[in-house]
């Protein structure tokens, strides 16, 4: 079975005003969250966008989404929604991890999600990190999807990696990838237009 690939989407991006992030258009791109779930299903994963329940974009997208309520108390509280949902559809424990990503990477590359899939597993957390800049997707082994039922805020699983560290080192495993796009986001509008002004079509 596929490791699920959560792409975070519920948020409101107010530094980009009345325009939805989500669906800007990239160059040869398409819509930003389609080419980050277009991207997830190449590199062989389940794609399940994470949206806020009633968004109309849900009905849109070409895959199923998981829709959560409480977005607006930040990534985290999407994020903990979500995992309860996962939990919930596998009760047997069948897919052993998942992979997390936000929706607005736009160079990432398909082989980098293959690679963070690659090394996940059910006893561990995956990190990768490029330049020194830590990125996303991150890989969550089942173990830990318990304690990501608390999350709040806007932090997402960043507290449990620093948990992890300090107390149970041997379970974060640092990936390096030597692909910026893992930590290039788009925050604002300046990051969009720089992103955009070096976006080539990324390769596999």
């Amino acid at each position: 079975m596929s490791l699920p690939l959560l792409i975070l989407a519920a948020g409101s991006s107010r530094r980009f005003g009345d325009i939805d992030k989500r669906r800007l258009t990239l160059p040869k791109g398409g819509e930003m969250l389609r080419a980050m779930i277009r991207r997830g299903g190449k590199a062989g994963l389940d794609v399940r966008p994470v949206l806020r329940r009633g968004d109309p974009l849900a009905d849109q997208l070409p895959v199923p989404s998981i829709l959560v309520d409480g977005a607006e108390a930040g990534m985290g509280a999407s994020l903990a929604a979500a995992v309860a949902q996962l939990l919930a559809d596998d009760p047997d424990g069948s897919r052993e991890a998942m992979l997390v990503m936000p929706a607005d990477l736009p160079l990432i590359r398909i082989h980098s999600i293959r690679e963070v899939a690659a090394k996940a597993a059910g006893d561990r957390v995956v990190v990768p990190f490029c330049q020194g800049h830590r990125g996303h997707p991150v890989a969550i082994g089942r173990q830990f999807w318990p304690e990501l039922l608390s999350l709040s805020g806007d932090s997402g699983a960043k507290g449990l990696i620093q948990s992890l560290r300090q107390n149970r080192a041997g379970s974060v495993l640092p990936l390096e990838l030597a692909d910026p796009g893992i930590y290039r986001d788009v925050d604002t509008p300046a990051a969009l237009a720089e992103v955009v002004k070096s976006l080539d079509p990324p390769t596999p």
